[in-house]
């Protein structure tokens, strides 16, 4: 839009005469068309001065060209700008005056002298200033201007009226061309300057919206690159220059080009050209969080980029491609999983002497009845917390390790129940056991009854008021499930879209105040998904949550 400043009247150069005579003063538009009739006067008394010298001694002649004179003296000396515009057709009538006299002298030497009478009708007809009245005195002017000095003189002879009927009729025709084609000029004048207008507005609008959209993409804390269909770039904000001048650092000594400082894998690897999230947009791809790491070692940056292709009816038009700088995050998360693995190699330590104490002790044959249960309830919630902390760097790590092997799910839920009793006595949680008497799966028993665990004490957790947790499950076609349904605090429809991500806690759960760090639920998924399975969750604000498990068949 660069050209949008130029005015498009520029362009209109086939109307420079128009503009010309509207732009001069009431008095100059009054000079300018009295002009042509003027030079006229002069040549033809330059002619008759030649060739007709004796025409100069004729009275009538000579009042013409004074009359002339003097009505051209009056068009330079009255203020036509205090007059209404209507006004100058007095000069064109009149005109018809002085024509009429120097024709009636002249008209035996110089026939011609009448055609004159053309410049004064021109005049009226182009005017556009009442038409009805310029085209009748387009007519009636040059027949008064003939007629008359027959009737003056006395003439009664029919013929002579007949003969010069000819010269008025001319004179209206000619009126009626000049009239029309000027009222054809003026309509295709204005809807030019209508067009030229509303062009002019398009083009000033353009150039703001324009700037305002420059203005906004360079406020922005987001690079922004657009290209277009054949991948060249049309646009590229102030913080994409930057990016941009990050990956591309001035050349080493003695080097024409500098090595283009874009990474992938954390920042270790050069990322091949194809791979550059610019060229991949190129070729009309669509991504998100595309991470690279952009700049050379000390001065590097995390970028997560995404691309949009802009398409014109389904046809590839371009690209829009947005880089924003995740470096703090990405450091955080780092610092998170170091944080994570110090943290579990710390408490795995202690954990490993507490249950091999307890193995222990449950070997001795002294102890009473009531310790040998205690041991045992001692032991099972150490090897659960010893699996949790194996989960913490497993999370930290990304992976879970699952064994698979033929077991009795409704086993599982009833040791989970039992362990999630006193919880729930506590919490004044009810809880239901509806599955089936036996669930035959095929499952790794310890991680499904972490599963469980999670599920059921993240039930009763926020049930704070007191409440009913059910259990159900149950061998269907597909394979096994497993649902826990409480009546707590429930969660909002988009909770539910992040609900099983490392660290997420809802809305709802956060006002609460209950504590979690937000770890179970993506450990229980991942779990569930390395059994082949799903898990999902249906909720309802105020009324409760439903955790789904879905579990292929044993085979």
């Amino acid at each position: 839009m660069s050209g949008s400043g130029a005015p498009v009247s520029q362009g209109l150069t086939w109307l420079p005469a128009h503009r010309f005579f509207h732009e001069l003063s009431p008095r100059g538009r009054v000079v300018l068309g009295q002009l042509p009739l003027t030079a006229t006067m002069f040549l033809v008394l330059g002619i008759v001065w030649v060739f007709h010298p004796a025409l100069l001694l004729d009275p009538v002649f000579g009042a013409g060209l004074m009359l002339h004179a003097l009505m051209f003296i009056l068009a330079l000396g009255i203020p036509w700008q205090r007059l209404p515009p209507a006004a100058a057709l007095a000069v064109p009538v009149l005109d018809f005056i002085p024509v009429g006299l120097i024709r009636e002298s002249g008209v035996e030497t110089v026939p011609a002298l009448g055609a004159m009478a053309v410049l004064p009708v021109v005049w009226l007809t182009s005017s556009q200033l009442y038409p009805r009245f310029c085209l009748v005195m387009s007519f009636l002017g040059p027949l008064l201007m003939v007629w008359v000095p027959l009737v003056l003189r006395g003439s009664v002879a029919g013929e002579e009226y007949s003969v010069v009927v000819l010269l008025p009729i001319m004179m209206f025709a000619t009126g009626f061309a000049v009239h029309t084609l000027s009222a054809s000029r003026d309509h295709q004048q204005r809807t030019v300057e209508e067009a030229r207008a509303q062009l002019q507005a398009a083009l000033d609008s353009s150039a703001r919206k324009e700037r305002l959209v420059n203005t906004v993409v360079d406020a922005v804390g987001v690079g922004v690159l657009a290209l277009d269909a054949a991948g060249k770039i049309t646009l590229r904000n102030q913080q994409q220059k930057r990016n941009h001048a990050l990956a591309h650092p001035a050349p080493a000594p003695g080097s024409d080009l500098a090595e283009v400082r874009v990474y992938g894998r954390g920042g270790k690897e050069l990322l091949l050209p194809e791979m550059f999230p610019e060229r991949r947009a190129a070729k009309g791809e669509d991504f998100s969080d595309y991470l690279v790491w952009v700049g050379e070692n000390g001065k590097q940056r995390v970028f997560s980029t995404s691309a949009r292709a802009i398409l014109d009816d389904g046809r590839f038009d371009g690209s829009v491609v947005t880089f924003t700088d995740v470096s703090a995050l990405v450091e955080a998360m780092t610092a998170k999983d170091a944080f994570l693995s110090n943290v579990s190699h710390e408490l795995r330590t202690p954990l490993t002497s507490i249950l091999g104490y307890t193995e222990v002790l449950a070997a001795r044959n002294d102890l009473p009845s009531e310790a040998g249960v205690m041991l045992k309830v001692v032991r099972r919630n150490g090897q659960r917390l010893q699996r949790l902390v194996t989960d913490l760097l497993t999370a930290a790590s990304g992976s879970v390790d699952v064994r698979p092997e033929p077991a009795d799910l409704a086993e599982i839920i009833g040791f989970s129940l039992a362990t999630a009793a006193p919880q729930a006595g506590a919490a004044g949680v009810n809880l239901v056991n509806e599955a089936d008497a036996e669930v035959p799966a095929l499952i790794d028993p310890t991680r499904m009854g972490q599963v469980l665990d999670n599920l059921f004490s993240n039930a009763i957790k926020y049930s704070p008021d007191g409440g009913t947790v059910t259990v159900r499950a149950g061998a269907t076609e597909e394979g096994v499930f497993c649902s826990v349904t409480d009546t707590g605090i429930g969660m909002r429809q988009e909770d539910l879209k992040e609900l099983f991500t490392k660290f997420f806690r809802s809305e709802t759960a956060r006002k609460s105040g209950i504590p979690g760090i937000g770890l179970g639920l993506a450990i229980t998924r991942t779990i569930v998904e390395n059994h082949g399975g799903s898990i999902k969750c249906t909720s309802t604000p105020g009324k409760g949550s439903t955790f789904t498990v879905t579990l292929p068949a044993s085979r």
